[in-house]
């Protein structure tokens, strides 16, 4: 058959069996109905009005079609390529075979609609099969293709006619997603009576574009009902195999996910806290780190929503926050991603050596008689350490014994300044205009996001328990925090100045000065091993290496990642508070404030309603939201994020 010279080029779009319900009369197009099509009545008064300002914008025509039972029809729902040979644009037709697809495309508008309004809108499904010579896909979309008031009536929430039908592909199209093997006895014909049992009314708002493929996959797959399972993935321990030939699975373990979250979360950002806090007072604070918790716990559920998604998708697990963000937002999204993970890591290596050196400078004087800097003493001593036991277990033994001291010494100082405190002085102090001045300090101090991949991924994509690991590990360090500001505050007194912990240090017993400065180097080192290693595997991953078997190229990455801020650290030793702030300003309100909310938001767009909204269909319960709220709650993450990002900006910019 040949298309008619008038009509779009495309593959021929096969109409499936429709109600009779009025339309217009069609033109002669490219493919055969499978039934005739009724006169439809003239068009009213005010869709003239909207068709003749339509074609004096620019738009194409709304052209009468001609009714008969030859008549063909072309519409383009799936975009296919323009370098289809002359074989493949035949009518699809006969058995089905093979494999059942899903792929997710914008939704085709009627004209004069312009194509990047589609693209703003959520995208739609397009079903495709195995057939002999290709794939058939079968796609429902506006019956008008060139009708102006069809356009106008389904941006302003109303429905319109839709049109549901089969073309062949020579290809499969990227992005399309596997869903199961096509059911024995299938064919084209079954597939399109299907559009009895779905509302055959298309509306943008209700998703009734999507609505359908629930039919459709119902028709096509071998095994329909059968749900994903609970588990995505299977912990099998390949050691045991391997040892023994034995096949030995280890149960997920909430509690050990828990642990992981909460140790990630403590670290060396708690030292800043009082001195962040202290201005605002306890109460502001308190308030201030509880919203700081929430919003913190609901972007790193948002982190496992699209891990779960991308496991679900994928078969693979998702293996790291840049790799989510490539992968759901595109390049613009994986350099912003980047660059704010490598300026967060920047910022706060700066501010760890610049404490750190000063504390083991305290601790051991000697070190400083040399007359070098503490920063590179910090930094030459902890980071050889790291340089020499990377990949062993000496690295993590190691970094597990300072988290031990770290734990003995935050309760021992606990419980020598609640005795010496005065609850009084909690209430002196309540700024609430300074709390906000708070918050970039309390975001970094819960930061925990870059494990939640690894958390998803020892769960095996168990949604109940990831939110719960997310949650309490979250929890248990907020809950920390919040006693350990107001055993520090307590124990000062009211208009103090300076860091807390030093007047404490200067002013205490020779016990509780020892406390401080074992429990604040132990917190600053466990977090320096943990910057260290993921930024030179960072600088590694530049080359798509796995190993640092090639000395000289980890030369470069110990350098790259140690000496820009050893530098700036010895250039002003004093940059500890500055760089956490900052961090926590531009990097953590980046990295785990907007890109989590702009993930979740594109995944969700790019994903079918039939695989989030249908619990009991194709486990579409691994795919849905973590978070209730709609888009709402992710927008509004997002705004926060950039408000924190924009307000600290002008400071910089004023110079305040």
């Amino acid at each position: 058959m040949t298309p008619d010279s008038g009509v779009a080029s495309g593959l021929p779009f096969v109409q499936g069996r429709v109600p009779e319900t009025p339309c217009r009369p069609p033109v002669k197009h490219s493919l055969r109905l499978h039934q005739d099509v009724p006169e439809a009545p003239s068009l009213r008064f005010g869709q003239r009005v909207l068709l003749a300002g339509a074609a004096f914008l620019g738009a194409r025509v709304c052209v009468q079609r001609r009714a008969a039972k030859s008549d063909t029809l072309t519409l383009e729902p799936t975009r296919p390529s323009r370098n289809a040979s002359r074989k493949n644009q035949e009518q699809p037709e006969g058995p089905l075979k093979g494999d059942v697809f899903l792929i997710q495309t914008p939704l085709i508008l009627p004209s004069p609609l312009p194509s990047w309004i589609a693209k703003a809108l959520p995208k739609h499904s397009v079903v495709l099969a195995g057939m002999d010579g290709g794939y058939a896909a079968f796609d429902f979309v506006p019956a008008e293709t060139d009708d102006p008031g069809a356009a106008l009536q389904l941006l302003l929430g109303g429905s319109v006619e839709g049109l549901f039908g089969v073309r062949r592909l020579s290809g499969l199209p990227r992005g399309a997603v596997r869903l199961g093997r096509v059911a024995e006895g299938a064919t084209v014909d079954n597939v399109l009576r299907v559009n009895q049992s779905f509302d055959r009314m298309l509306s943008l708002t209700a998703n009734d574009c999507n609505s359908y493929s629930q039919s459709v996959l119902q028709a096509i797959l071998e095994e329909p009902d059968k749900m994903v399972q609970e588990r995505l993935f299977s912990t099998l321990d390949w050691d045991e195999m391997q040892s023994s030939s034995r096949v030995q699975y280890k149960e997920p373990s909430v509690t050990n996910a828990v642990v992981l979250v909460a140790g990630t979360t403590v670290g060396a950002g708690i030292l800043a806290l009082p001195a962040v806090t202290q201005p605002a007072g306890f109460v502001p604070s308190t308030l201030a780190l509880t919203f700081s918790w929430v919003y913190m716990a609901v972007t790193g559920l948002f982190i496992a929503e699209v891990a779960c998604r991308t496991m679900a998708s994928t078969g693979k697990r998702a293996t790291s926050l840049q790799s989510m963000v490539a992968g759901s937002i595109g390049p613009a999204g994986a350099w912003l991603s980047s660059a704010a993970f490598v300026f967060l890591h920047m910022a706060l290596l700066i501010a760890y050596c610049s404490r750190g050196g000063e504390l083991l400078t305290s601790l051991l004087p000697i070190l400083g008689s040399a007359g070098v800097p503490g920063p590179a003493i910090f930094a030459g001593l902890f980071g050889g350490f790291i340089f020499l036991t990377k990949g062993t277990d000496a690295l993590d033994q190691g970094n597990n014994a300072f988290a031990v001291v770290v734990a003995i010494s935050f309760f021992a100082l606990v419980a020598l300044a609640i005795p010496a405190g005065d609850a009084a002085r909690l209430l002196a102090v309540a700024d609430w205009g300074k709390a906000t001045d708070t918050v970039p300090t309390l975001l970094l101090s819960l930061v925990y996001h870059n494990v939640v991949p690894t958390v998803c991924a020892q769960l095996e994509g168990d949604r109940g328990k990831i939110t719960t690991a997310i949650v309490v590990g979250s929890l248990v360090p907020f809950l920390m925090f919040v006693v350990w500001n107001a055993a520090v505050l307590a124990t000062l007194p009211v208009g103090s100045a300076g860091d807390p912990l030093e007047v404490l240090r200067s002013t205490g017993s020779p016990l509780v000065a020892g406390g401080i400065l074992t429990f604040s180097l132990s917190a600053i080192v466990t977090s320096f091993v943990g910057f260290v290693v993921a930024l030179t595997d960072f600088f590694a991953d530049l080359d798509n290496r796995t190993d640092d078997s090639s000395l000289p190229l980890k030369l470069r990455d110990f350098a790259l990642t140690l000496v820009p801020p050893v530098m700036i650290a010895c250039l002003d030793p004093s940059l500890f508070f500055q760089a956490i702030d900052k961090a926590g300003a531009f990097g953590v309100s980046t990295l785990f404030g907007l890109l989590p909310a702009w993930m979740v938001l594109a995944k969700r767009s790019s994903e079918s309603p039939v695989l989030t909204r249908v619990p009991e269909f194709l486990g579409g319960y691994v795919r849905g939201p973590l978070v209730p709220g709609g888009p709402v709650v992710p927008a509004l993450v997002a705004l926060v994020a950039l408000l924190v990002v924009g307000d600290n900006a002008l400071e910089l910019l004023h110079g305040s």
